[in-house]
């Protein structure tokens, strides 16, 4: 019998230890830990010939095999090799999630200890990453203070989660104080990410939303408008004014995002079910880099600066205008994903364990503010909290619809 779980932590390592060396010097990091995972689930259905603990990985990849087909045979703004490119990237944003979600991997406290430790080995790595002013020829960019601290505090916790869920004080103040080093990105997007965190930590107790009062609902109204305070400069300058007090249309960062937002609803009009196809909007494989798409001339979008053939540095810096290459339907789809991952994390609330439930919400708050304004999601900084999230959502894969609501009728009669 192959080890799944030995292998698995090993991968998982180093998922962590190639984060900061992967943003700049190892530009296909994250294909190269796909590949590796992808080669252990190989492994898993060959040698312990497990394949039903598969099934949602299998799903997933069977609607990207559709959209694939669909693109070839009815879609024509790009190549055939673009659109195999861009299938295996856009698989990027699932994956890790699901192959966690798959193998639900149980660490000893040896392996915890080494994550534990290696959590915080990375993050004065960081700080002295900072005051040594080498941010950008090391990290590439500030803002991934802020998304590698929020992934390594996430796991430092749930590595310090004891058998009832429960953390010690000293490891709270740990896991927050790698938190809070995040906040040397100087980003909105982190502000918001760590404001996010430090309710679902600190603030919300189990029932909170469920037995609302005029108390719980002022509360709740509080940290929605710390949220929105804390991220506005961000939304503001990406989407409103850019650096400037008005709208101006030559500022790259205020109007090749709004174009891509506004350019994904006039392809959903015209497209509406299945989408424009695979490498033809908003991604990687639809600029340059890969082959540009023709898409953008038909809409107008190829003289807008920083979505044209000649500087096409923001055509892949944000994730949800992608959306429009699937239609209504793969819409309805992404969004059913996260419904569904909800429907596991709400188990933990009723099994009287909300840290586990809290590190699932925050992570998934860090994969939707990110894309936003960035594509986080399909590259090695969203690797570490989707993969928690699997780990999380796993423990309860196999409970059904029906004890599913007998729990939560059990825990309401409680």
């Amino acid at each position: 019998m192959l080890s799944i779980n030995k292998i698995f932590f090993g991968l998982f390592l180093f998922v962590v230890l190639v984060q900061i060396p992967a943003l700049t010097f190892l530009s296909m990091g994250d294909e190269l830990v796909l590949f590796l995972f992808l080669l252990l689930i190989a492994l898993d259905m060959i040698v312990n010939r497990d394949f039903r603990r598969y099934k949602a990985l299998l799903v997933v990849e069977g609607v990207f095999v559709f959209y694939l087909i669909i693109t070839i045979f009815f879609r024509d703004f790009n190549t055939t090799g673009a659109a195999i490119n861009d299938f295996i990237l856009e698989q990027k944003a699932f994956i890790p999630f699901l192959i966690a979600y798959a193998i639900v991997p149980r660490f000893t406290s040896g392996m915890k200890t080494v994550l534990k430790w290696t959590c915080v080995a990375i993050e004065a790595l960081l700080v002295l990453i900072f005051v040594s002013g080498m941010t950008k020829a090391v990290l590439g960019h500030v803002a991934n203070y802020g998304t590698i601290s929020l992934s390594l505090s996430m796991l430092y916790l749930y590595c310090s989660l004891d058998e009832n869920g429960k953390v010690s004080p000293r490891d709270m103040i740990i896991a927050v104080m790698l938190l809070s080093v995040g906040l040397l990105s100087t980003r909105s997007k982190f502000y918001g990410e760590y404001v996010v965190a430090l309710i679902m930590l600190f603030v919300y107790r189990p029932g909170m939303v469920r037995n609302l009062n005029l108390k719980r609902a002022a509360i709740l109204l509080v940290c929605f408008a710390l949220v929105l305070i804390v991220s506005w400069k961000k939304i503001n300058y990406y989407f409103i004014t850019g650096n400037s007090d008005t709208f101006d249309p030559t500022v790259a960062a205020s109007f090749a995002r709004p174009a891509l937002y506004g350019g994904m609803f006039m392809i959903l009009q015209d497209y509406p079910v299945f989408g424009s196809g695979l490498a033809s909007y908003a991604n990687h494989s639809s600029s340059p880099h890969v082959n540009y798409s023709e898409l953008y001339h038909e809409y107008g979008l190829d003289v807008i600066y920083g979505l044209s053939y000649d500087m096409p540095d923001f055509i892949s810096d944000t994730y949800y205008p992608v959306l429009a290459q699937f239609g209504l339907v793969g819409i309805i789809l992404f969004v059913y994903f996260f419904v569904w991952i909800w429907q596991k994390l709400r188990i933990y609330i009723h099994k009287g364990r909300p840290l586990e439930f809290g590190i699932g919400v925050i992570a998934i708050a860090y994969v939707l503010i990110e894309s936003i304004a960035g594509a986080t999601i399909i590259q090695i900084g969203g690797y570490v909290p989707m993969m928690l999230l699997g780990m999380i959502a796993g423990k309860y894969r196999a409970i059904t619809k029906a004890e599913r609501k007998q729990i939560y009728l059990t825990d309401n009669k409680k």
